[in-house]
């Protein structure tokens, strides 16, 4: 009962008996439950100050530091004590902590975060409706479940269901995506900002105004794009999820930005594999037999024309098998270019095992050769990126093996420094 709180709290032993400590303080701790009771809901919280206010305007001294104690003692006697129907809940405020109640939860229900009802609402705004459950059968069980939410929440919460909208994206993942989007060198800004709006108005509504900001960030160069667009991404999608060839032309630019055809202008066909970014840029890899790694790749921004109606044949089974292998093969270049694949070995040291992991994957071997030296052998593209890659660590990083590879490499330095290999 919670006559043997208030006879624990409000009395202190003396001589074998409990007499009271000060004149009112006997009845202190039935007052904070009465008080408490009538805060009920977040938006009424009363803090520890207010609360000790009325206590004193009542004539019953009190401290701080024994009223937290007189709440904490309330809140775990009548938490499991089923002769109580609420319970005591505590929030942070800018004036200190705040105290409210709330209904306890009923046998036969549970308690959600706020995040839990609205996926929950979302997965009512998903459901196919039936003759066994109609459309006012859907509201009565969103209404429900916002009554299950503290009171402060129920507004927001009752909008989502009242919209029908779905469960908004999260903030840092909508502020991921429009980085990403912004980075892209191959998209006009008219596109990309038609998908940077979808993503915003998915968000929560008290995050789109930060969003925005995001979007015009002007560390991101606005770029004018090239012939690719959106439908174009769509038919190539499309023709690796049939796993059929496409067509289309490729170009270069000259100083003034006019289209070189390569190929004498004429289409190539190529078996798609994959689309991926890299380096800022879009890359579509295809099959292609008669290069050393089978696979080719083009930037999305220099092709036009893309036909997949013309060329609509089912790609080889080698490109489909080819498929499987693709992140070993990302792994070994270098800005999507092509070139030979050569086992090599790096010695480098241990202060760019970083950036070894972050090139090769996480579960590249990497041997250690004295304390401050460690080796790796990887399959890579021999390529300008990657004697590029290599060059900015010096001192730090070289060759080992195989000979050629490191003949290469120095007939590549001498070359640009303007010497004769």
């Amino acid at each position: 009962m919670i006559y043997n709180i208030v006879r624990n709290t409000i009395h202190t032993r003396k001589g074998g008996t409990f007499v009271a400590r000060k004149k009112n303080q006997k009845i202190k701790t039935l007052r904070v439950l009465d008080i408490l009771k009538a805060h009920n809901g977040e938006s009424n919280a009363i803090t520890t100050k207010q609360l000790g206010l009325v206590l004193q305007e009542e004539g019953i001294p009190c401290d701080r530091r024994t009223l937290i104690d007189d709440i904490e003692t309330l809140s775990v006697y009548i938490k499991d004590n089923p002769e109580y129907s609420f319970r005591i809940r505590t929030i942070s405020t800018s004036k200190g902590n705040a105290y409210y109640t709330v209904p306890k939860p009923s046998a036969a229900s549970n308690e959600f975060s706020d995040k839990e009802l609205r996926c929950l609402i979302n997965g009512i705004n998903n459901l196919r409706l039936t003759e066994e459950i109609n459309k006012s059968d859907a509201v009565r069980m969103k209404e429900k479940l916002v009554q299950l939410a503290p009171e402060s929440k129920r507004k927001k919460l009752s909008q989502y269901a009242e919209d029908d909208s779905s469960y908004p994206l999260d903030t840092v993942a909508a502020k991921i995506l429009i980085d990403s989007i912004n980075s892209l060198t191959f998209m006009k800004s008219n596109s990309s900002n038609r998908i940077i709006d979808t993503i915003i108005n998915m968000s929560d509504k008290d995050d789109q105004e930060a969003l925005i900001s995001e979007k015009n960030n002007p560390i991101y160069e606005k770029h004018l794009g090239d012939s690719i667009t959106l439908y174009d991404i769509d038919k190539i999608f499309r023709a690796i999820d049939n796993q059929t060839k496409i067509s289309f032309r490729y170009f270069d630019l000259d100083e003034n930005r006019n289209k070189i055809f390569r190929h004498e202008g004429k289409k190539y066909t190529v078996e798609p594999l994959t689309l991926t970014p890299n380096d800022n840029h879009y890359y579509l890899l295809c099959y292609d037999e008669n290069t050393e790694s089978c696979i080719k790749t083009y930037r999305i921004d220099r092709m036009t024309d893309i036909d997949t109606k013309a060329s609509a044949e089912p790609i080889s089974d080698n490109a489909k098998m080819l498929r499987q292998s693709l992140p070993a093969h990302t792994s070994q270049v270098f800005r999507m270019y092509n070139g030979p694949v050569r086992k090599v070995t790096l010695e480098f040291s241990d202060k760019l095992i970083g950036q070894v992991f972050d090139k090769f994957g996480a579960d590249t071997k990497i041997i250690r050769t004295d304390e401050h030296t460690c080796r790796i052998t990887e399959e890579i593209q021999i390529s300008p990126p990657f004697l590029g890659w290599l060059f900015q660590f010096t001192g730090d990083m070289k060759i080992i093996a195989p000979q050629d590879v490191i003949e290469h490499y120095t007939n590549r330095c001498a070359s640009i420094c303007g010497f004769e290999s």
